[in-house]
């Protein structure tokens, strides 16, 4: 019974990242504004990640620092820990977009190198929530009337995943490209979760506390092909993601279940626990997808309309983060065990399949408007009684809007490029309450059973980008 008691303490904290869904953020100037969907027709160094077979036509060597996102993402669950205890976030945060540039080789026309850098995940959050009241909590038997009642929940996400890349393409014909991208990528997680509930009769203290906490890091190779057909007014690519190579990561894992006199496998008598357990240096991985991609871009007189798509293939379950060896950790009426599945955070996801459109209108010579509607939906994979790696997520749905200036050297040819727009980030759906404080259980740890909630997102973001051509 004692160790059916621990497994019904030891129960997930898990922690929300944005990292669930694939098309959060997109990246480029011109590229940028336009949601991504580019494909089948983009025209500056942003080829690089969109569709590398597209860089050998690029005729212009161009060095792009742009795309730096303002943000301010707000996140929302009413009533997330308990009735009249909304739990939400409210972040501003400026993203670096990406940063690309091309090289020609006068001496070998349709050959082309490239590279770009990128922030491709960028998110975190924070909540709390807290509950005073006097309620009857502990049995009768124990402690006659009602207790102090306090339960408190503190969470802390912030995922980071920064990618460099270089590119080789080479234009076959003037009407067909192809070439390869190879990106590293450097990923960040660093979580904090925190749960404490007391119930206090004069001098005798109930309560228990679930901590959790992870500091994750991972380096990995992520390769791209990407296919280009120009075939005039009609442009067309596709695109092969394999998945992430891994190379090194390391992670700090904590985590605490303590239970003192509480009755918490339900047999008339209290139960006091001590699991405690934190290991630096864990091997970690991070484990990104198979994709494939394809779009068409169609040019008629002043006007570009643009549609593309990519399919994610499911990764499986995996261990994240695991110990590479087991040390004793539990005290306090249990036999000592080993940490490793103690501390052993989880991650995986089911497919996705995103779409949108876009389009560009040039209403003057040098001025342009460019406008974009993506769908970004969720990947989620969740686990019963298991730490992982995000939760499950919310469908988004993304628009942009903006404009861009260019100037021109003597001969016609693009000098600089200035873009400013709005991406307006939204979606709503269903999720687990992270923590309940209301009717508070001796065999819930004085939490209430976790029910399923509404939760909102929203996130609006100034999109600047500059392009210098050489």
């Amino acid at each position: 019974m004692a160790r059916l008691a621990l497994l019904m303490v030891v129960l997930a904290c898990a922690a929300g990242a944005q990292d669930r869904q694939y098309w959060t953020h997109q990246f480029g100037t011109r590229s940028g504004l336009r949601g991504g969907i580019v494909l089948g027709g983009c025209e500056d160094t942003s080829a690089v990640y969109y569709n590398p077979g597209r860089v050998g036509w690029l005729t212009n060597d161009a060095l792009k620092v742009s795309a730096d996102a303002y943000q301010l993402s707000v996140l929302s669950m009413p009533d997330g820990a308990g009735k009249g205890q909304d739990l939400g976030s409210l972040e501003g945060d400026i993203v670096p977009l990406a940063a690309a540039g091309v090289f020609l080789f006068d001496g070998a026309p349709g050959h082309a190198l490239g590279f770009q850098i990128m922030a491709r995940q960028f998110f975190n959050a924070r909540a709390s929530a807290r509950r005073e009241a006097l309620l009857n909590v502990i049995d009768d038997t124990r402690s006659p009337g009602s207790e102090d009642y306090i339960g408190t929940f503190d969470m802390y996400t912030a995922t980071e995943e920064y990618w460099a890349g270089l590119c080789y393409s080479w234009a076959i014909t003037d009407w067909i490209s192809v070439g390869v991208s190879h990106f590293g990528a450097l990923r960040f997680e660093d979580i904090e979760n925190s749960v404490s509930t007391r119930a206090v009769a004069g001098t005798q203290t109930y309560g228990a506390d679930v901590n959790f906490g992870l500091d994750y890091w991972d380096v990995r190779v992520v390769n791209k092909l990407g296919v280009a057909l120009d075939l005039g007014a009609v442009k067309l690519g596709f695109t092969v993601t394999t998945p992430s190579l891994q190379l090194l990561g390391y992670s700090t894992v904590r985590r605490q279940v303590t239970v003192n006199d509480l009755d918490i496998n339900g047999d008339g008598t209290a139960d006091n626990l001590e699991a405690n357990a934190r290991q630096s240096s864990v091997p970690s991985q991070f484990r990104s997808p198979w994709s494939f991609a394809s779009g068409v871009d169609w040019s008629f007189g002043i006007n570009t309309l643009a549609f593309a798509w990519e399919w994610f293939l499911p990764v499986g379950k995996y261990a994240a983060a695991k110990p590479a060896h087991d040390a004793p950790y539990l005290r306090g009426g249990l036999s000592t065990g080993g940490a490793r599945d103690f501390l052993t955070v989880y991650d995986g996801r089911r497919g996705a399949f995103n779409f949108g459109l876009s389009g560009e209108h040039r209403f003057l010579q040098d001025w342009s408007a460019l406008w974009s509607f993506r769908s970004d939906y969720a990947a989620d994979y969740l686990w019963d009684s298991q730490t992982a790696l995000g939760i499950s997520s919310w469908d988004l749905w993304h628009v942009t809007h903006g404009i861009a200036y260019t100037t021109r050297q003597d001969d016609g040819s693009p000098k600089h490029e200035f873009l400013i727009g709005i991406a307006l980030g939204f979606g709503a759906g269903k999720g687990k309450q992270p923590v309940n404080l209301d009717s508070p259980m001796e065999t819930g740890r004085l939490l209430g059973a976790s029910q399923n909630k509404a939760v909102s997102y929203f996130s609006l973001a100034l999109v600047v980008g500059y392009t210098y051509y050489f």
